[in-house]
């Protein structure tokens, strides 16, 4: 009878065992990120697939007509500046170990994203997915999108993998989700 009762343990802690490593809880299935090519206020165009092998935070926000934002956008500028300050080399932070791309949804021909970005501060990457009226990078972001507000962040890994999905975030909570995406990951000095 004791032997039955330890078989059946081992059985059963076996299949536990096996029950949670194969777990899709514990795996780590990530959406690949949809490439985009976009041009930014000055006429240069980038895309996601050029930032391969960085860190990639993705701030999705709207303005509207007249260049107005939401307050919440605001203040995750604010964040995201912080965030350029710690990791970026360049004004542009286009070299460092984490890119900020910033798109938008201006609809209004009024909205001159240039003098918009030097009164935001804005030093990221920056493009308008309603420039060529396709709105192609909001649709191919838009499972992910769906039940998040204004602004949004995505942050996309050094493979290209979608890994994390937020409303606002303040520049603590992204230092940190950034160094748990990536552990070795350093600030500027």
């Amino acid at each position: 009878m004791v032997r039955r009762v330890d078989k059946f343990r081992i059985i059963l802690s076996v299949c536990l065992i096996i029950l949670v490593l194969s777990s899709p809880l514990l795996a780590e299935n990530y959406t690949k990120a949809a490439d985009f090519n976009l041009r930014d206020p000055w006429d240069k165009y980038f895309s996601l697939s050029q930032f391969k092998d960085r860190l990639v935070i993705l701030n999705f926000f709207r303005i509207y007509c007249g260049g107005r934002v939401a307050l919440q956008t605001e203040k995750q500028f604010q964040e995201l500046n912080k965030i350029c300050q710690k990791f970026c080399k360049d004004k542009n932070c286009q070299d460092a170990d984490v890119v900020i791309i910033g798109i938008t949804l201006a609809t209004c021909p009024t909205t001159d994203l240039k003098e918009w970005a030097k009164y935001h501060k804005i030093s990221w990457l920056l493009g308008n997915d309603y420039d060529d009226y396709n709105l192609d990078v909001f649709n191919s972001y838009a499972k992910v999108l769906f039940n998040l507000r204004d602004p949004a962040l995505i942050f996309v890994n050094k493979d290209q993998e979608i890994v994390f999905a937020s409303n606002y975030l303040d520049s603590f909570q992204i230092i940190n989700k950034l160094i748990e995406i990536q552990p070795d990951l350093k600030e500027k000095e």
